[in-house]
């Protein structure tokens, strides 16, 4: 009997220490990167390139503007202020249904869309009687019609104004759908100056904007905010980006200094010429010389194509001198995006002029690669490296998503490496994404696939993916890393 329990004693200790030994084998892997090339930049591609209008979408844009007059999106009644949602909502949706991401702005004032109701000004009645009564509502002329505009120093609007940016930032801030908020609210067409207007109640104070400006960079921690004027406001000293909506032309022309700051230019850079943009700025009232050349590496930058500059689609600019200075603007300026329609609207599809369109739209933004694919066998350790050629950072952290497919098609395993950051992936650097093997990966043929997730997929079947600017071959921004035998 005690032989036995011998016997049976040494026999467990045989297979626990045999067991032992097999859980600290290591599995053998065989991992054959690909290769990746550069390839030509990708258009359409989200949050760059030229950007359509609202119910206008040209479908080699991935971005959409969309103007949202105040009465429409604020509304009071019997002193209780409200968020219109269904109006933000509705055309979110529809920009979404598109594939799209929106550049968002509400405006108060439009002179060109002037009538004998309205008269350009577009405040809640309530509101707007509450103006009239303080003696805030005053008129102008404006293309030879008379346009109705409000004190935007009057306590009562900035109140209404700052109300209305928190409500909106409680609904929308990180709404997947949007890829950047313009300020807007002040001035025509939100745009931060008062057209042909020089009476004193037309400009709001740099105290004021201040305000305004603070209230969103609170309201808004998740989505991209974005000014039209870094002078005013003191807003070139927040974490917020700038569009030009007269770029190429005369980016300062509500500065008093204009011909002092195309001096200034030339002074810099003389090869700039006489073409402006705004990447360093004129202090409007002290005549200051205020850089703020590192804000686009967190922030976005973009605008709108000048008229101006163009007296059919897309023609003068894309050759010659106009060409190489235009090119070089939208790299000191680290441009993501232009709105292109203005005067000369967008070429013909399929024409020559549309070809070069595409090309330079594709030029703009972001140019992120995989640069190689290197691994460990040991380990099982795969590293993606990225690198960004183009001229700005992706500004959102999309997240990268492995997954790991048998010889039979299944998927194995699924991982979402959110230690990434790819708005980190900045112009002329690499940043490296690690996926180990599992360690319960059974022996067998693997194909590692990898593809950024783009938060719209929740809302629209139709969200555009990421795609890389790689030769290799892609569907969907679904790439093939490597092969793997595991044994």
């Amino acid at each position: 009997m005690k032989h036995w329990l011998r016997l049976t004693a040494l026999l467990l200790t045989v297979t626990v220490s045999a067991a032992v030994l097999t859980s600290c084998i290591t599995m053998k892997y065989h991992i054959t990167p690909n290769t990746f090339t550069h390839s030509e930049p990708i258009t359409p591609n989200p949050m760059k390139g030229f950007m359509s209008l609202y119910n206008e979408p040209d479908r080699n844009t991935s971005l959409e503007y969309v103007g949202m007059k105040f009465d429409r999106a604020y509304q009071l009644e019997n002193g209780v202020s409200s968020l219109n949602n269904e109006y933000f909502d509705h055309r979110l949706e529809k920009v979404a249904g598109n594939g799209d991401n929106a550049v968002l702005r509400v405006y108060i004032l439009n002179p060109d869309k002037n009538s004998e109701e309205n008269h350009g000004l577009f405040l809640p009645e309530e509101l707007y009687n509450e103006l009239k009564e303080r003696g805030s509502i005053h008129s102008n002329l404006y293309a030879g019609n008379r346009v109705e505009y409000p004190d935007f120093n009057d306590e009562r609007m900035i109140e209404a104004m700052i109300d209305f940016i928190e409500k909106f930032g409680a609904a929308y801030d990180g709404n997947p759908t949007i890829a950047a908020i313009q300020l807007g609210l002040y001035g025509s067409w939100g745009e931060w100056n008062m057209s042909n207007c020089t009476d004193e109640s037309c400009v709001m104070t740099d105290e004021n904007l201040n305000r305004i400006i603070e209230a969103y960079t609170h309201a808004f921690t998740k989505t991209k905010l974005m000014a039209r004027n870094p002078s005013l406001g003191n807003a070139n000293r927040y974490d917020i980006g700038f569009h030009d909506d007269n770029f190429l032309f005369n980016s300062s022309d509500f500065h008093t200094q204009s011909q002092e700051w195309k001096q200034l230019l030339e002074q810099v850079d003389p090869s700039y010429g006489t073409l402006q943009q705004f990447y360093d700025f004129i202090d409007g009232q002290n005549g200051n010389y205020m850089p703020i050349w590192d804000k686009w590496e967190t922030q976005m930058f973009g605008g709108e194509l000048s008229g101006f500059m163009y007296s059919e689609p897309f023609g003068p600019i894309w050759t010659g001198t106009e060409r190489e200075a235009f090119d070089y603007c939208v790299k000191q300026f680290h441009l993501s995006w232009l709105m292109g329609c203005g005067q000369g609207g967008i070429p013909a599809l399929g024409t020559p002029a549309y070809r070069e369109y595409l090309k330079v739209s594709a030029s703009f933004g972001y140019d992120i690669a995989i640069d190689a694919v290197e691994a460990k066998e040991r380990t099982g350790k795969i590293t993606t490296i990225f690198t960004n050629y183009g001229v700005a950072p992706f500004y959102y952290d999309w997240v990268p998503e492995y997954w790991l497919v048998d010889s039979l098609g299944n998927t194995t395993c699924t991982y979402r490496d959110t230690d990434f950051k790819l708005s980190e992936v900045l112009p002329n650097t690499k940043v490296e994404s690690v996926f180990f093997i599992p360690d319960e990966t059974i022996p067998g043929d693997y194909t590692l696939y990898m593809r950024f997730i783009n938060p719209s997929e929740d809302i629209s079947e139709k969200a555009r993916p990421l795609l890389l600017s790689n030769d290799h071959a892609t569907q969907d921004g679904v790439y093939e890393l490597a092969t793997i035998t595991a044994q």
